[in-house]
Order: C-alpha cells, then sequence, then structure tokens
C-alpha cells in the first residue's frame, strides 16, 4: 500500500503549502480595485509610466494590482524574516509561513472590511 507515502506528501503540503498559498490569495485581494490604496499607487505609477509602453489603460490598472500584491507580500515578509533571523533559522518554517501570512491578513484587512461594506449596499 502506498498510503503512508501519500499521507505524508499531504501532511507536508498542507504545513508549509497551503499557509504559503493563503498568503499569496490574501496578497491577491489586497490588490483589488478596492483597496484604499489603489487610487494612490496608480497615480504615482501613472507619473512614472507616462510615454512607456505600459502607458495603455488595461495595462495600467493589471500594473497597479500586480505593484500592490508585491509590495503586500514584501512588506508582510519583514516580520517572517525578522523571525527567521531572531531564531537563527536557514529555511523558512511552518511558523515563520503562519507570521507572513498574519502581516498580510493585517495588511489586507482595510480592503477586506471595504469589500465587505461594498457588498452590503
Amino acid at each position: 500500500m502506498n498510503r503512508p507515502r501519500s499521507f505524508g506528501f499531504l501532511q507536508r503540503l498542507g504545513k508549509r503549502d497551503v499557509a504559503l498559498l493563503a498568503t499569496i490569495a490574501l496578497a491577491l485581494v489586497n490588490g483589488l480595485d478596492v483597496s484604499p490604496v489603489f487610487d494612490s499607487v496608480s497615480f504615482w505609477l501613472y507619473t512614472f509610466a507616462r510615454g512607456s509602453p505600459l502607458f495603455h489603460g488595461e495595462v495600467f490598472y493589471y500594473l497597479t494590482s500586480v505593484a500592490i500584491s508585491a509590495m503586500t507580500l514584501l512588506v508582510a515578509g519583514i516580520p517572517a524574516a525578522l523571525y527567521e533571523r531572531a531564531r537563527g533559522l536557514t529555511q523558512s518554517t511552518p511558523g515563520s509561513l503562519i507570521i507572513w501570512l498574519l502581516a498580510t491578513l493585517l495588511l489586507t484587512l482595510p480592503t477586506i472590511l471595504k469589500a465587505l461594506a461594498m457588498s452590503e449596499d
């Protein structure tokens, strides 16, 4: 029977990959156009992208969303990196991935609350 082997894969998947996928999903939610920072990031990208091939409307809209999502991942990763550094870890652990997930949730909370408020109207 290959049952223990597949269970080990699912257990490993549950510890690392699910937390990482949830972190990425939350960062993508923060990049939606209901994000409170969407307009200001769009303004700054517009300032730097004038006259470039990225100036097209749809590309510019998605570029703003990707920029917010990427910055969410980067900023939310700081507490997890500090935790790993303080503990002397050389690889990410499930604990540091959970810290990353929680920091991403805190950064995404204003977007989630705004989206929920809009859905009630």
